[in-house]
Formats: C-alpha cells, sequence, structure tokens
C-alpha cells in the first residue's frame, strides 16, 4: 500500500487497520495528545489521541526523516556498536 492509498482511506478503517496489523514502535507527547508511531506496510503512521476528549484525532503518515527528527532522543541504536 503506498501513502496515497493510505491517506484516502476513511479514518476508522487507516485505524483499525494500523492496530491490528501494525507494529507499534514509539510514542510521544504533544500538547494535549499522546502521539504513537506505528510501523505498517512499510509505512510509519502515527495515531494522535486526546486524551481529554477520548477520541482518536487523526491518523498520518510519517516521513522517514521525519520520524528521525521527531522520535530521535528515544531512538537507541548503541546495541549496534556493541556487538
Amino acid at each position: 500500500m503506498t501513502a496515497e492509498e493510505f491517506t484516502k482511506l476513511p479514518s476508522n478503517r487507516k485505524v483499525n487497520m494500523v492496530l491490528a496489523d501494525g507494529r507499534e514502535l514509539l510514542d510521544r507527547i504533544y500538547m494535549y495528545f499522546v502521539v504513537k508511531l506505528y510501523f505498517f506496510e512499510g509505512l510509519y503512521i502515527e495515531i494522535w489521541y486526546q486524551q481529554i476528549s477520548n477520541r482518536i484525532d487523526r491518523v498520518i503518515v510519517v516521513n522517514p526523516e521525519d520520524v528521525l527528527h521527531l522520535y530521535e532522543s528515544q531512538i537507541n541504536i548503541s546495541d549496534i556498536f556493541n556487538s
């Protein structure tokens, strides 16, 4: 599935697919949202959950370069060098 195909899907379908078959990688807090990063069919997907209203606000495809920028403090590659 391409990023464009995924983006065109209805929100509830995106959420169901990612939660069922995606792999949760990382999460972060942004203002009033818990943002969870998933890897799904070759795509990085963020699900934005708003705790106050108890609902998912958005489901978006994230560029791999942006993943590095947004989650750099949580990415640990030290194991690569200890082998």
